[in-house]
């Protein structure tokens, strides 16, 4: 490493160190493979503290320090990666709301809504329905790194009204919704899109695993690929889909995911191409506040064709964590960059 690009490594660190605190508990997974599947697969997804009995609010705060080398230029930054403000209401046994407000410098556009929701859950049935502003389930992008697998980076749709309708247990969750995408076959304008997966998990012995496959009618309308289509029209519509997997063993945990285009676009900028991406993590969870995470994915007529990295974290306070990231990424134009990132995180 050059000597300028080691200084400037060092001055970003320091802006970022202070003392260790002692934990007053362990470091928890960011993905638990013996959680329901519906909790394992939302980043969005805190403890809450209730603030009166059917009322409960979480927040997120994440602030990073980022440097970054691409062997011509360089560059270093600071921001509020992260602020979400979650508000839930159990209104009846069957009825409850969930409503999660977002703000990411140089993301959005100032606060946004980010998920409003009402949920129905009639009685002990396991069936349900949302109708709303969530994600789509398209992916469930397992990841305990400070940066987005690029899985996530591909194939994520958020921000959608939408219907869900599914049925779910401790072990099984099969959901289907339908939406209006963004992305419509040229003329049309209409609800256009349907998204469903299935989601499985239990455990053998000391064993966790959990498994999922999901499908989307429309791949385009994804927030990576969105913007390739000029006015929101395609001639024909593709679909996606995607796999993934986790297997627990004590403090160790193993995750894989594939996400990709179901056929070859035929126009837009990314016509020719059948985008795909993967992603790999190792996750351990020493017996201290300490938690490596060694990261290996890569895209396929993609942005990124390889990425490699590593991520320690360490836990200040329940609820509360410092990490360090190195992150490669060999990118399908022949360049490649080398990112260090600082993350303070706070979650309640």
């Amino acid at each position: 490493m050059k000597k300028q690009t080691l200084k400037k490594l060092i001055i970003l660190l320091a802006c970022f160190a202070m003392p260790a605190l002692p934990a007053n508990a362990e470091q928890e997974s960011i993905y638990d493979p013996a959680k329901a599947p519906q909790e394992v697969t939302d980043p969005h997804k805190h403890e809450g503290k209730k603030i009166a009995d059917n009322i409960e609010v979480s927040g997120l705060v994440e602030v990073e320090a980022s440097y970054t080398d691409t062997g011509d230029s360089d560059a270093s930054d600071i921001v509020l990666a992260t602020l979400e403000l979650g508000i839930d209401a159990e209104i009846t046994d069957w009825f409850s709301t969930h409503i999660l407000f977002l703000y990411e410098e140089d993301e959005t556009d100032g606060i946004e809504v980010d998920q409003a929701f009402a949920s129905i859950t009639p009685g002990d049935t396991g069936f349900f329905m949302n109708a709303g502003r969530f994600p789509q389930s398209i992916g469930a992008f397992p990841s305990a790194m400070i940066t987005d697998p690029l899985t996530l980076e591909l194939g994520e749709t958020t921000q959608k009204s939408s219907v869900a309708l599914g049925w779910g247990n401790e072990a099984v969750e099969a959901v289907v919704s339908v939406y209006k995408g963004d992305i419509q076959k040229t003329g049309d304008d209409y609800i256009n899109t349907w998204v469903g997966a299935l989601n499985v998990n239990g455990e053998l012995g000391k064993l966790r695993c959990e498994a999922g496959v999901s499908y989307t009618s429309n791949f385009a309308d994804s927030d990576g690929l969105v913007d390739d289509f000029a006015g929101g029209e395609t001639d024909d519509l593709v679909g996606g889909y995607s796999g993934y997997v986790i297997v627990g063993l004590d403090s160790v945990r193993l995750s894989g995911e594939y996400i990709a285009a179901a056929e070859t676009f035929t126009d837009g900028d990314r016509a020719g191409s059948k985008p795909a991406a993967y992603n790999v993590e190792f996750v351990w969870d020493t017996p201290s506040p300490l938690a490596l995470t060694v990261r290996v994915g890569g895209g396929e007529e993609y942005d990124i064709d390889n990425q490699y990295g590593a991520t320690v974290s360490y836990s200040l306070y329940e609820g509360v964590a410092l990490g360090a990231e190195y992150l490669r990424n060999e990118n399908s134009d022949d360049t490649s960059e080398d990112i260090f990132t600082l993350q303070l995180a706070a979650e309640f």
